[in-house]
């Protein structure tokens, strides 16, 4: 498995978000599969240059949303998709993410229409034939 993470540390999207939505990523583009191990919190951290704790914040947010499946002594592996998110949880997720997005987008300056542009892009990327595009720092476990 290929893993590539891309950090924006000027993003103003806190490091481990970052990771998080990467990882999210790359298994809606079908890049990790289910059962696949991710880099322990050591080899990521190192890889890109970061404190474990930033990691382990990542992994931990992407447990939470059942994503990764963490197991003692072995590691995060990507979730076989057994244990969905109930549908209250998942909309209340996708509600606070919107939030921040509209309030962060208007606070920037956006239009509403700028701002839904944007996520049809986003959406759009996120299309498996798609890709990914360069990277600035990597993790090739």
């Amino acid at each position: 498995m290929t893993l590539h993470i891309r950090i924006r540390p000027n993003s103003g999207l806190p490091l481990y978000r970052q990771i998080a939505n990467e990882v999210k990523a790359a298994w809606l583009r079908g890049y990790v599969r289910p059962g696949e191990r991710l880099p322990s919190v050591r080899e990521l951290a190192a890889e890109l240059g970061l404190n474990p704790t930033t990691v382990v914040k990542a992994y931990d947010q992407l447990d939470r949303e059942r994503i990764v499946v963490r197991r003692q002594g072995q590691g995060a592996f990507v979730a076989g998709g057994d244990e969905p998110l109930l549908p209250e949880e998942r909309d209340a997720r996708i509600g606070e993410l919107a939030q921040e997005l509209a309030l962060e987008g208007r606070r920037l300056g956006f239009s509403e229409k700028d701002i839904t542009d944007l996520v049809r892009r986003k959406l759009l990327e996120l299309r498996p034939e798609e890709g990914g595009a360069a990277n600035d720092k990597r993790s090739t476990p």
